[in-house]
């Protein structure tokens, strides 16, 4: 087999580990639900995922910095991005463990869900989905993940997450998932610097456990 031949074969079995791949590593997670596949993304995967939530309707609610959000002549592009495809990617945010949410039967990604540092220092979860897998349910199963990450890989015993006053749908979808409403700071502060009133979520787990995975060490004890 000719060297260069023999790295593109390396590169697609590379690539088909990552859509099989069924357990935790030191290179990731992975969560099943269902149809959907939430893992550790490549670099590709991740800039899809930052596409499903670059579009106006969500930037409504997730407030990014100009920055960070996809413009719209080359969102099309990243959105057909293949899963299983890309180069290693390490996350931007060194308090962040992100997954990408894949549709299996569809063979594409379509959002992110992450637990993440809050603004007291103690473990948040959020998530966005693509504009066309909005509004039928789906976001159930993305939070659903974010809590299955925090509690049963990244031994959290509780997370909350929080939802911007008038975003019923992520509202109803954090409860779908399980999380109830708790009290909180009337306001949280959004990447591009609005402040916002919010509703406040949580979930706890009696016995959270960990797994090979990355795993977040930042969390202040006191905290969870």
């Amino acid at each position: 087999m000719l060297p260069a031949t023999k790295g593109i074969f390396d590169r697609l079995t590379r690539r088909g580990r990552l859509m099989t791949k069924r357990t935790c590593d030191r290179q990731g997670h992975v969560v099943r639900d269902g149809r959907f596949l939430f893992r550790t993304p490549t670099a590709w995967e991740y800039a899809a995922a930052v596409a499903c939530g670059s579009d106006p309707a969500a930037q409504r609610w997730l407030g990014w910095q100009p920055g960070s959000i996809v413009d719209e002549l080359s969102r099309a592009d990243a959105l057909r991005v293949v899963p299983g495809t890309g180069p290693d990617w390490a996350s931007p945010d060194p308090q962040s463990v992100d997954l990408v949410m894949i549709d299996v039967e569809a063979n594409r990604c379509v959002g992110l869900v992450s637990v993440h540092t809050g603004e007291d220092g103690g473990p948040e979860t959020g998530g966005y989905l693509a504009p066309d897998y909005r509004g039928h349910g789906h976001g159930r199963a993305l939070f659903a993940a974010g809590l299955v990450l925090a509690h049963d890989h990244l031994g959290l015993p509780r997370v909350r997450a929080g939802a911007e006053v008038g975003n019923v749908a992520s509202a109803r979808s954090l409860q779908a998932a399980g999380l109830a409403r708790v009290a909180g700071p009337p306001t949280y502060r959004l990447p591009d610097g609005r402040v916002t009133e919010a509703w406040w979520f949580e979930h706890a787990a009696p016995r959270p456990v960990r797994c090979a995975g990355p795993q977040a060490t930042w969390f202040p004890a006191s905290l969870l």
